[in-house]
């Protein structure tokens, strides 16, 4: 499947979700080419996009025209003999162990395969079994025929409603020689389980569904009576509980009452001290997919309606307290996390702030549990993402209570969490007499492993953000992707129970990451640097302003500029995203900015900072790390930094982490030099630089390929590290940011020095990196935990405590003139906050430069100039005078549009 196939399948599925009833036909007539089994592929992976969103209902809906669809198309996963012996190896598999990790890894392999004709082929073996075996081996067969079914029908591959499918034709079968008669026990549980399957079921009707769901409930009550199965009576009253609750047809009153009433009976049985889990359950809904059949009583006495409202919410904080005595966020993370969002969102509707805040602090604790369990970065991230909710929701709770240092804590708790644990853990080693060549060895497999965490979570963004994958990409199982992994993580286990133990055991190579107190955010302050940072919820824009008094002024925005903001990004990606917009992007940036300033309301918020404020830390939060807020225009006709020194830093944990650092003198030069040749200022840029230090190492043009940056010795001791290149950013993909290099013909790289790389570098002596080149300082956006993931990121993590970066697609003679002016004037020693001063000055004079000011740069890198001018080619020359012809038709201030200076921040300390 190319590029632009796939394009065109996920064009054609957003125009059949948007239409207007009833053209579906005429759009698929119109689209005939693109029907194939390929297309119905890509409907399912756009269905579990969207189920990603919340958005179930046009999931649905798009499996179900995907059903039909296939059953047009009639295409057939494999030939009749690939479907026989599948069903072979997974029935032995599961008469063998009636093991799900047994199983799956089948399932996952087949998974193509699960389909309608696999089902029938199933009904048609237990029905030749059944006639064909004797009567003792009927129960024998039909048990492993039903755990087969119950498999299938968790399996979270594939497809969930040719799964479910599957189960309930698998179920319905066992029913044919499973009489309540012959069988009752059995006849019994598989009513349950058919129950459960149609609660669950994607295609078809809804109200339908739910009413075969109750049926099939109550005759499994006819013979799991209280008295002899007292456990099956109880979760079969729990199941037709959450399908009462459920329930479309009849009244909305009488369905919750039938619901409360079952979930009372269920409780009665499922007693704390004798089922502690399953009382748990009952008590609420544990809000995942799979185990949607189990609605709590806390939530139906929320949503009921025959008593008083304020009763009906009372009772419902009564059963989630109680659920969360058992589910605890070590004992049961992700039920602990449902439940608490659950108590936090009730308590928060009749303001009783404090059990808001318990219910929702309970929760972030059994996130961030089942965080640490994550196997990469990118499901780290999206495990803190779907509870963002709830770091908002006691974040206001504590501004309620006016404990603004409180929610300041909770602020800072959902931001680079990834980020913050690699670098508290980077800096762990073993205690005494340790060799350097085992340290070296050790950092060698630490960093090895972060880099393929990165290229794992490279995949499964891929996945999930509607990257297409191939058919046979998708056969292969998941599990294999992290076997280089896991390898790795066994050869470090190696390497320290056999170098590192004898000497230290009890070196670990993880330690807890406690969340920053408040005192600490403070300690980040003086008496002339204040602290600004921003948070955004689905309601309102929050600014906090930190002083050294251990004073927080809080501004809050309206609703309305909260959406206005969110437009104006929409808006100024979309011009400068677009093709022909980009130069309209350039031409309106100063009323860009001048919006943005308006909407986030600048000047009230500096109205918030005490006069002896000089220097403002910004943390900013999502979309405001793409704008250059130190060029937002401010009273008196300045912008924010003609006011303050203003220093950048992805949250105050990270922030304070670089601190300690050792800050080393910016004696040594590492430079990467025009990679591509295609630069035509870059190398004066380069060739001014290299002056200011006392020793420089500079990779120029067709020497900087990857393997000679990655070997040179001098590269990780460096105390300033410079690319002047190319960048790329994808904002889809942001983990596979680079730097592009060099690559020869011979060379086993691919010339792209990427993120996942970087987080494998070590720097030793660096006090600098310097990004020169386009977009390095961009982030994922899609990150609504505000995981700051960028260029950045990796070099922080490899060593420096400052980084130059920039948010958009530089012009490289302005940046050019840019650095130079900036490592002029930065001193030797840079001193906290130095290195923004520097950049903040070099901005200013840019901004500032007359045309004839730049004709007397001109002169004095005249000698340079030559030297570049005669090495171009012919092509370039008349493109390098075009440039200068250019700008000095730009009179009297060149570099006056904020394009030219403000897109360079400085990151760090």
């Amino acid at each position: 499947m190319n590029e632009q196939r796939a394009q065109a399948y996920v064009n054609l599925i957003e125009q059949l979700l948007t239409c207007a009833d009833g053209e579906e036909p005429n759009i698929l007539q119109a689209n005939q080419e693109l029907i194939d089994p390929e297309f119905l592929q890509v409907m399912e992976y756009y269905a579990v996009w969207l189920e990603l969103q919340g958005n179930n209902n046009p999931a649905a809906w798009l499996r179900n025209m995907a059903q039909q669809l296939g059953q047009f198309l009639n295409p057939q996963g494999g030939t009749i003999e690939e479907y026989e012996e599948f069903l072979s190896e997974v029935l032995q598999a599961e008469a063998e162990s009636n093991d799900p990790t047994v199983v799956y890894p089948i399932l996952q392999r087949r998974q193509h395969l699960l389909d309608d004709t696999f089902a029938q082929l199933l009904q048609q073996f237990a029905r030749y079994a059944f006639s064909e075996g004797k009567a003792e081996d009927v129960a024998v067969i039909a048990r492993v025929i039903e755990n087969l079914c119950l498999d299938i029908s968790e399996f979270p591959l594939g497809s969930q409603s040719n799964n479910l499918e599957i189960a309930i034709t698998g179920y319905h079968t066992l029913l044919e020689v499973l009489t309540r008669e012959a069988f009752p026990e059995d006849w019994a549980r598989t009513q349950n389980n058919l129950g459960a399957a149609y609660n669950n079921r994607i295609r078809g009707e809804r109200v339908d569904n739910l009413e075969l769901a109750i049926a099939a409930y109550n005759q499994s009550l006819e013979v799991t009576t209280r008295e002899a199965f007292p456990y099956e009576w109880a979760k079969s009253q729990n199941n037709l509980g959450s399908a009462y609750s459920n329930r479309i047809r009849g009244e909305r009153a009488e369905n919750l009452e039938l619901a409360i009433a079952a979930l009372k009976l269920s409780l009665e049985v499922y007693t704390r001290d004798r089922f502690p889990y399953e009382w748990a359950r009952t008590q609420d809904n544990l809000g995942t997919a799979y185990l949607s059949h189990n609605l709590d009583l806390g939530t139906a006495y929320l949503y009921r309606i025959r008593r008083e409202r304020v009763d009906n919410l009372e009772l419902a904080i009564a059963a989630y307290n109680l659920s969360l005595e058992v589910y605890t966020p070590t004992a049961f993370p992700i039920n602990c996390l449902g439940t608490g969002r659950d108590l936090g969102h009730t308590a928060n509707f009749i303001e009783d702030w404090e059990t808001a805040i318990k219910g929702y602090n309970l929760a972030i604790e059994a996130v961030e549990n089942t965080r640490l369990e994550a196997l990469n970065p990118q499901r780290q991230q999206e495990i803190l993402s779907d509870a963002m909710d709830v770091y908002h929701g006691i974040v206001q709770s504590y501004l309620k209570l006016n404990q603004k240092d409180r929610a300041l804590e909770y602020v800072e708790r959902s931001k680079t969490r990834y980020l913050v644990q690699l670098l508290t853990d980077r800096d762990i080693y073993p205690k005494g007499n340790i060799s350097p060549t085992i340290i070296t060895e050790l950092d060698r497999l630490r960093r090895a492993i972060i880099g393929e965490e990165q290229q794992l979570a490279i995949q499964e963004q891929t996945r999930n953000r509607g990257g297409i994958l191939t058919l046979d990409q998708q056969k292969q199982p998941i599990l294999n992707d992290y076997t280089h992994l896991n390898h790795l993580k066994q050869e470090l286990k190696q390497f320290i129970d056999r170098e590192i133990t004898k000497i230290d055991e009890d070196f670990i190579l993880t330690q807890t990451v406690k969340p920053i107190p408040f005192q600490d955010i403070l300690s980040l302050t003086d008496a002339e640097t204040c602290l600004l940072q921003w948070y955004i919820t689905s309601e309102k824009i929050l600014a906090f302003v930190v002083s050294a008094d251990g004073n927080i002024n809080l501004w809050e925005s309206s609703e309305d500029d909260r959406d206005k903001l969110t437009d104006l990004i929409n808006n100024y990606l979309q011009l400068y995203y677009s093709q022909n917009g980009h130069q309209e992007w350039i031409n309106q940036l100063s009323d860009l900015l001048q919006t943005f300033s308006d909407t986030l309301h600048i000047n009230d918020i500096l109205a918030l900072i005490p006069n002896t404020c000089k220097r403002l830390i910004i943390i900013p939060y999502l979309f405001l790390h793409i704008l250059p807020l130190h060029a937002l225009p401010i009273n008196d006709n300045q912008i924010l930094q003609d006011k303050y020194d203003v220093q950048y830093a992805p949250s105050c944990q990270l922030f304070k982490i670089t601190q300690q650092r050792q800050l080393n003198d910016l004696n040594s030069l590492f430079a990467i030099q025009n990679p591509q040749n295609n630069l035509l200022f870059t190398d004066l840029e380069v060739e001014i630089i290299k002056s200011l230090f006392v020793q420089s190492d500079i990779l120029a043009k067709q020497n900087a390929t990857e393997i000679a940056i990655k070997t040179h010795q001098n590269f990780p001791l460096a105390n300033c590290i410079h690319f002047s290149c190319h960048g790329t950013f994808n904002p889809n993909k942001p983990l596979e940011s680079a730097l592009i290099l060099t690559k020869e013909k011979t060379d086993q790289e691919d010339g792209y020095l990427r993120l996942g790389e970087i987080f494998e570098l070590n720097f030793k002596n660096c006090r600098l990196v310097m990004l020169s080149a386009c977009e390095t300082g961009l982030i994922d956006l899609n990150s609504i935990s505000d995981e700051y993931i960028g260029l950045p990121s990796g070099f922080l993590f490899a060593g420096s405590p400052s980084v130059v970066s920039s948010l958009w697609k530089v012009n490289d003679l302005s940046t050019a003139f840019l650095l130079i002016k900036f490592y002029e004037t930065l001193p030797k020693n840079p001193k906290k906050g130095e290195i923004a001063v520097s950049l903040k000055n070099a901005q200013k004079w840019l901004q500032t430069l007359t045309l004839d000011q730049f004709e007397q740069e001109l002169e004095r890198f005249q000698l340079q100039l030559d030297k570049i001018i005669n090495q171009l080619g012919g092509g370039k020359r008349p493109i390098f005078n075009e440039s200068l012809k250019q700008i000095r038709q730009r009179q009297p201030y060149p570099f006056k549009n904020p394009y030219y200076w403000a897109g360079f921040i400085a990151t760090g300390f």
